[in-house]
């Protein structure tokens, strides 16, 4: 219970540092998965609950933690309610507590990377008015989590089309043509198994999940830049995946997307 009134505090401290009211914590990791590795974790960090849903939300005063009817006991097993409130995440939505208790132009910090865009703009307008959203440039929890867990670093496994059914290459282009027939010059892919599937890979990156943690963008002439941890990238990989796929680290993602506005 200390440790946790102690991450609590300190994400407080933060909150207060960056002139914030609320901070949003959802299970999601960035690749916007519901099983996640370790090092992803960060709902079970601040509030020790391990289960594969839920959201947690910090306030100044009080904080709460919504799950959904799988959880009901875990969360009273794992979650210590003098410091966090027991919620239903469907019953009891975490944007409606934060109305009811928070003050009129209440600032509610929340990580972007750890929600999809149609969140963003369904929140904005659930908070209406009376309070903003506001998107936070680092996280507090990346920032105390001294002891994160290494992420894992083994190299993708290349499946053969005996296995897949199709190439990569064909596959990539049945998706171009679906792009170019709706206009769209590219799509950005974050579900981890569309990733595998696309480029018939596979991984170790995520407990129980044969997939690989990275990010893509597919183009409408079935080129692919792969967003990934270039040391997973074994030997074979591009004559297995054939001409057009690029690889390229995860901290180029950010540069190649606004790159897509140009």
């Amino acid at each position: 219970m200390s440790q946790i009134k102690n991450r609590l505090a300190s994400i407080r401290d933060w909150m207060s540092a960056n002139n914030l009211n609320a901070l949003i914590i959802p299970h999601e990791d960035e690749y916007l998965s519901e099983y996640i590795p370790p090092e992803c974790e960060r709902l079970a960090w601040a509030t020790g609950f391990t289960g594969s849903a839920g959201a947690a939300v910090i306030l100044n005063n009080k904080a709460a933690i919504f799950v959904d009817g799988r959880y009901t006991v875990q969360v009273r097993n794992q979650v210590n309610e003098s410091l966090l409130e027991y919620k239903h995440l469907i019953s009891e939505p975490y944007l409606k507590w934060i109305q009811e208790n928070t003050d009129n132009g209440a600032k509610v910090g929340y990580d972007s990377r750890l929600h999809r865009a149609n969140w963003v703009k369904s929140a904005k307008k659930s908070l209406g008015q009376k309070l903003e959203l506001v998107s936070i440039s680092e996280n507090p929890i990346d920032l105390y989590w001294h002891e994160k867990p290494a992420a894992k670093c083994e190299e993708a496994l290349l499946l053969d089309e005996k296995f897949t059914g199709k190439s990569s290459a064909d596959k990539r282009n049945e998706i171009a043509t679906t792009l170019k027939s709706k206009n769209v010059d590219a799509a950005f892919l974050t579900q981890l198994d569309s990733i595998a599937w696309l480029l018939n890979i596979r991984g170790t990156d995520v407990p129980c999940n044969p997939v690989l943690l990275c990010h893509a963008i597919i183009y409408s002439d079935s080129s692919v830049d792969l967003f990934i941890n270039l040391e997973k990238i074994p030997d074979e990989f591009e004559n297995h995946v054939g001409p057009g796929v690029k690889t390229l680290l995860s901290s180029e993602m950010k540069t190649q997307i606004s790159n897509l506005n140009q």
